[in-house]
């Protein structure tokens, strides 16, 4: 990689932080909730009735998306896995593994600025200023608030614009969903796929979510020493 990067742009969800392994044993999982099946659920998620690109209410875009798999759950149910899937979510953002804000730390005392592009909904960000990763980063980017999702171009050259850098300076760190490195590629930022929280045993997930990627690490630890020049 190459060591004139002024900014490094991170995903959040599977890139700094699980959600799944955050709030383990803490609250049921929506999808068993529900009485749905977990990657039917997940799936869902990604699809066209979870409005991520406008203000929403939690318990709603819950409804939404399970009506859409099973439209005879009642509104009881629903409201039950609203509340815990905003329980998990809100752990998740506000119980950070320490190597993770280590890393994030390292590198601004390497003289990086830190950006965050994300594609979430309202309630899922809901505790994002409570979360000890909210003062890392210098500009931060919610699909929600800006109207755009990764991988359209605009929302990475927003952040571009925001922290005043060209494409070739920035550097795209992400766990590869919604098809992102793609999305950075096409803007003219270099990209790494990361890979702490996939399962690393699917392999061809893991080529999938590296198209457009400059190359991959296991962790975002491992960036400082890749970047930084040798001697």
């Amino acid at each position: 990689m190459k060591s004139n990067y002024k900014v490094i742009l991170f995903d959040l969800f599977g890139t700094l932080l699980s959600v799944a392994k955050a709030a383990d044993g803490k609250g049921r999982y929506t999808a068993d909730i529900l009485g749905l099946d977990r990657k039917l659920w997940n799936q869902a998620c990604f699809g066209e009735h979870h409005d991520i690109v406008s203000e929403t209410d939690h318990m709603e875009t819950v409804r939404r998306i399970a009506h859409s798999l099973d439209s005879t759950i009642p509104l009881a149910r629903i409201h039950e896995a609203a509340d815990a899937r905003q329980m998990r979510f809100d752990i998740a953002l506000t119980e950070i593994e320490p190597g993770i804000l280590n890393a994030l730390q390292s590198l601004k005392m390497d003289g990086f600025t830190l950006g965050l592009i994300s594609n979430a909904s309202t309630g899922e960000v809901r505790a994002w200023h409570d979360s000890p990763l909210s003062p890392l980063f210098s500009t931060v980017h919610f699909s929600w608030q800006q109207g755009v999702k990764k991988p359209q171009p605009e929302i990475y050259q927003m952040a571009l614009a925001k922290m005043g850098v060209d494409p070739h300076q920035a550097l795209f760190v992400g766990d590869g969903s919604s098809q992102e490195h793609l999305g950075a590629e096409a803007c003219g930022i270099d990209s790494l796929l990361v890979t702490y929280f996939l399962d690393t045993s699917d392999r061809r997930d893991i080529v999938r979510r590296g198209m457009g990627s400059n190359g991959t690490i296991a962790h975002i630890s491992e960036l400082s020493s890749l970047l930084l020049p040798k001697g």
